[in-house]
Parts: structure tokens; sequence; C-alpha cells
């Protein structure tokens, strides 16, 4: 009997520096089963994914002068962003607020490793947040998930399993719905779910995509998204030094790995890799494949404090701390060329922002011939349109430049604009010039001022004629 079972152990697969434990020698999933734990560092996630699905659930119902906090309507190609009214005009600004949210990444990640993985991803948040505890809740423990998974198929691995993945569909199809009301207004959402979203087929569809997607990421692929589709693994290693703070194994302190009092601290336990929702071995040093969960280091002071020894034999700590033990520094240049890049990013985010003007404003020739001649004169029409970018009604003046009044003739029918919020309007300006006036093409200036504001924008456009 021992024999046998030290045979089973021999055999038993552990992970490695060389391939993905997820996967088998014949390409077939292996299907990753964490074990649970607690400890403060589960405390901390814990809170912290609660206040972050309370944020993405409750941002579509908050209102900030009368509108959504986050609004983002595609199809008028408009977008209220805690307050503040945007356009298809201002779609720039999200290149600008990405390149300097990419570089404060780069910043947190030279600092603390992939703590985003660990306790921001949306990934990370709902996986281990939401689906993988309703699991345990129908599935039970580790040891009792793999057993029913390995054994036969029975009534009670037939109505957990079912349940199961209702219920999965079910949070998929939430959350889905939750992402869909910041496209469309939350009160709106809840009247195309009461209707079966008629006449809204396209609201329907993603809706029903999504669905798809969340279901088979929390139910199949889970820890593959991390390890095969996100490229922030990826990039860890080049964004992280030996000063970086990262989840480690203390192997000073922990080899030789025994049982015995002659030993490390490591009882070999195995209990690190057990709670890890990626597979790995810690005590194999840092991995593209660790999402920096803290699992590992809960799962070890438990033990730790089991055996009488002290906590931290795997812990947040740089490299240099774990092989010298001395002060991890922080002034190292990566970080501060990555700083720089971020607060520049930042700065020109914010000018960005504030210089961005309150409507938009163009002149369009109407269609048909440039001109049109009209006895001895020459008649020029164009189109101005403006769009009130305000998040309140404003009146918007328009005046022509005084100096074409004196040998032209120019007639603008709407002298004042009265829109609402994000509200378009039009109107036609006629400029009629004499033959024996025009000379060659000139330009004609046209001012539109915001009463709202107090902002102003000149524009031009051609006088053309024969």
């Amino acid at each position: 009997m021992n024999q046998t079972t030290e045979g089973r152990r021999q055999k038993r697969r552990r992970p490695d520096l060389n391939t993905v434990y997820s996967i088998n020698a014949d390409g077939s999933r292996n299907f990753i089963q964490p074990a649970d734990v607690i400890g403060k560092w589960q405390v901390i996630r814990n809170s912290i994914n609660f206040l972050l699905m309370l944020v993405y659930v409750g941002l579509p119902w908050l209102q900030i002068a009368d509108k959504p906090a986050v609004l983002i309507n595609l199809p008028s190609r408009q977008a209220w962003i805690f307050g503040f009214s945007y356009t298809n005009q201002d779609f720039y600004l999200v290149s600008v607020l990405l390149t300097a949210a990419g570089f404060l990444l780069f910043v947190l990640t030279a600092l603390l490793g992939r703590i985003w993985c660990g306790y921001a991803c949306p990934q990370t948040v709902f996986m281990e947040g939401v689906f993988r505890k309703f699991e345990r809740l129908l599935e039970g423990g580790r040891v009792a998930r793999i057993r029913r998974n390995q054994g036969p198929l029975n009534f009670d691995k037939f109505w957990r399993k079912t349940v199961k993945h209702i219920l999965f569909i079910f949070l998929s199809a939430l959350i889905a719905h939750i992402f869909l009301s910041y496209f469309f207004p939350a009160k709106e959402v809840l009247k195309l779910v009461a209707t079966g979203f008629s006449g809204h087929s396209n609201a329907l569809f993603w809706t029903l995509f999504w669905t798809g997607i969340l279901y088979f990421n929390f139910s199949w692929f889970r820890e593959q998204t991390c390890l095969i589709i996100c490229p922030y693994g990826r990039l860890q290693s080049s964004l992280i030094d030996a000063d970086t703070i990262v989840i480690g194994y203390d192997e000073a302190r922990g080899e030789p790995r025994t049982k015995g009092a002659e030993g490390g601290d490591c009882v070999d336990c195995y209990r690190c890799v057990e709670v890890c929702p990626t597979g790995i071995d810690i005590r194999n040093g840092l991995q593209m494949e660790c999402i920096g969960c803290a699992n590992c280091i809960d799962a070890c002071n438990e033990i730790m404090k089991k055996i009488d020894k002290p906590e931290g034999l795997v812990r947040y700590d740089s490299q240099t701390g774990f092989e010298t033990g001395k002060r991890k520094s922080f002034i190292r240049p990566r970080l501060y060329v990555y700083l720089l890049m971020a607060l520049v990013g930042l700065t020109v985010a914010t000018f960005a922002v504030n210089s961005r003007t309150s409507f938009h404003a163009n002149v369009l020739r109407a269609r048909g011939m440039p001109y049109a001649i009209e006895g001895e004169r020459i008649r020029n029409l164009v189109n101005l349109h403006i769009q009130n970018k305000n998040s309140e009604q404003s009146l918007f003046t328009i005046e022509v430049a005084e100096e074409l009044r004196e040998s032209f003739e120019i007639i603008v029918p709407l002298k004042q604009l009265r829109l609402k919020s994000m509200e378009d309007g039009e109107t036609p300006i006629i400029v009629y010039c004499t033959f024996d006036d025009y000379k060659e093409p000139f330009p004609i200036f046209i001012t539109v001022s915001d009463s709202l504001t107090g902002n102003s924008k000149q524009l031009e456009v051609m006088f053309k004629g024969p």
C-alpha cells in the first residue's frame, strides 16, 4: 500500500518552468481546481473586488447634472462622462488618456509587479470574486470537485453541473446587461428587457454576444485568458527589475524541503500550488503565469502557523530582498522614465480636456454648383452647422466680418441659435457680390459665440465666382 501510494506521488505531474500546467502533454486541457484559502490578503482582495463590482453596477445609475455618470451613446456619437459631455469630435482624447493610463500602469508594474492583475483586472475580479465562489458553493472544495469530475455521470454530478452552468449563464447575462447600460440609459435597459428588446435588434445581438463570450470565458477558458490572450503578462519581464515588489519564495530559508527537523522551513506540503488559480509553483521562481493574487502567501502563512514557524516564507518582496535580505530600493532609472512619460501623458490629457471647445461648428458649401449667377451678381450659399457640446442649453450668436457688409450683401436668416445639450442646429448664410467687385476668390469670416461659456470660434470659407 505504501509503495503504491509512493508510486502515485512520483507519477503525479508537478508544475515546472518549461510547460504550462493547464495544458497536458497531449494538448488536452488540464483544468485547474484551486483550493480555498483564507488570510489577510484574501480579505483585502475580496474587499477590493466588492468595491469594484459595486462601482461597475452603480455607475450607470448615478446621475450628475441630470445625466448618467457614464453613458456612451454610439448611434448619436455622444458621451457623458462624470458631468462632462463629449462628441465624436473629441475622440482624440481617448488615445491621449489611454497613453497616460498605460504609462501609469508601467509605473505601477515597475513598483509592485502584476498587482493590477491580482486585485483590479475584471477577469480576476469576476472569476475569483463571483464565478469561482458560486462554483465552490455548488460543487464543494477542491478535492470534492476533482473526484466528481473524474467520476462517472450520476445524479449528484448531473444536477450540480446543470445548476452551475445555468447560474453561470445567468451571471454572464447579468454582467452583459450591466455593460449594455453604459451605452443605453439604465432605465431604458430595464424597459428593453421588459419588452424583449422589441425594435432593438442590435442591442439584443450585442447582449447575447457578450453573454456567450462571458459564459465561455468564465465556465471553460478561465485562466487561459491571462496566459494566452492578455499581452500584459508577456510585458512583465521587460517592465520589472530586481527591485520590483513581487510574490516570491524565500529559497534560502525554505530549502531543503523536508518534513524533518534538519531541513528548511518548507515542508513541501504543496499547499501553495493547490491554491494557485493558474497552477504554478511559486517555489520555481517568478513566472509569466503568476497573476499576483497572493493566494500562495496566505496558504503558506497558514501552514507556517500550524508548524510554529515564522510567516513570510512566501511573501511580497523584491528579487534583491530574497537574495540579499537588503531593503528594497525605489530609486532606479526605469521608474523615473515611466513616471516622466506618465506625467507628460497626464499633462497633455489635462490640457486637451481643458482646451476643448464647448461647441463644434463648421461651414459646408451647399450641394451643386459652388456659386450661382443672378443678374449682375454672384451668389454663394453655405450652411453653418453648430453642435452644442455643453451639458446645458446655450445660445449661439452668429456674426459675419463687418468689413464685408460695406461692399457685399450678406443674409443670415438666423443670427442666433438656441440649442439643448448635444443638440445640432443649422442656418444658411447667403453672400452676394457684383461682377464689378469680384476679382478673385476671397475669404469670408464667420464668428460663432457661445453665451454659456463665452467661447467663440472663427470660421473661414472662400467666396467663389466665375
